[in-house]
């Protein structure tokens, strides 16, 4: 009840507060999880959504596009440009928005917790409702490997989607190394990316930040989406957002970034 209270309360006020809401330039990266929580909702909700976000002067690149323009620190002065990553491997990113991406030619990211596709069904069952707190079933690993042959990117995510704000490093190692490994075996091919889990610039520590830059190139955040980076040019920022949000609220949050 509290969290629904919240929800309510947040969306009235997103709703005066993004009245007047305009893209900002520069290169911005949303990062979602599933079309909705709305099991039954048609990907037309995200379909729409882009639609009338273009129809406000926005303009989508693909997602390693956008992670070059931000490493390169060649933002636009004229143009918002939004790419779009997606956590946690859910299979309604292949059923439903891997179909609306594919229809706009957007390539996104996809960032996977590969003990979630490997899992029994008990271990899916507590990673759902004890982890991430849905009741949505994983993608398959023929079905990322469809997303991976189509171009968009696959990413880590940890193994188990844990939390990293942590110093014991063996645990940091096989989350995020192993996370690594197996999705470089699973798809024959390098693996460069990686999203920290609850993504909080507080819920990672500055050991876990060195380890996860470490094994890979480019490393994500969903936090502190003004600025293009934290932890000293560490960490790339998203900020989050649901396919079937108000396209007005996703406007309020492209702001401008430094």
């Amino acid at each position: 009840m509290q969290t629904t209270i919240r929800s309510f309360c947040r969306r009235k006020i997103l709703d005066i507060l993004s009245l007047a809401s305009t893209p900002h330039p520069g290169v911005h990266i949303l990062n979602g999880h599933f079309l909705s929580s709305n099991d039954n909702a048609p990907q037309e909700i995200f379909k729409k959504q882009i639609i009338a976000l273009q129809n406000k002067g926005v303009e989508f690149i693909d997602f390693d596009k956008a992670v070059q323009l931000i490493t390169q620190k060649n933002w636009p002065s004229a143009k918002c440009l939004v790419a779009f990553t997606f956590d946690d491997g859910f299979e309604e990113c292949f059923t439903k928005i891997r179909l609306v991406l594919n229809e706009f030619k957007i390539k996104a990211g996809f960032f996977i917790n590969p003990n979630f596709i490997n899992g029994d069904k008990k271990y899916q069952e507590y990673f759902k409702h004890e982890v991430v707190y849905t009741n949505k079933p994983p993608m398959s690993w023929e079905q990322i490997q469809v997303l991976h042959n189509e171009g968009h990117i696959i990413g880590a995510h940890t193994m188990d989607h844990v939390l990293l704000k942590t110093n014991d490093e063996q645990l940091l190692e096989y989350q995020i190394g192993g996370s690594k490994k197996v999705l470089e075996e699973k798809l024959k091919s390098s693996c460069n990316y990686f999203a920290y889990p609850f993504g909080k610039i507080d819920q990672i520590s500055h050991l876990g930040v060195d380890i996860t830059t470490k094994y890979f190139q480019y490393v994500f955040s969903q936090d502190n989406y003004k600025n293009y980076f934290s932890f000293n040019g560490k960490v790339i920022n998203r900020r989050h957002f649901e396919c079937d949000w108000p396209s007005k609220h996703v406007l309020y949050f492209l702001k401008k970034k430094s």
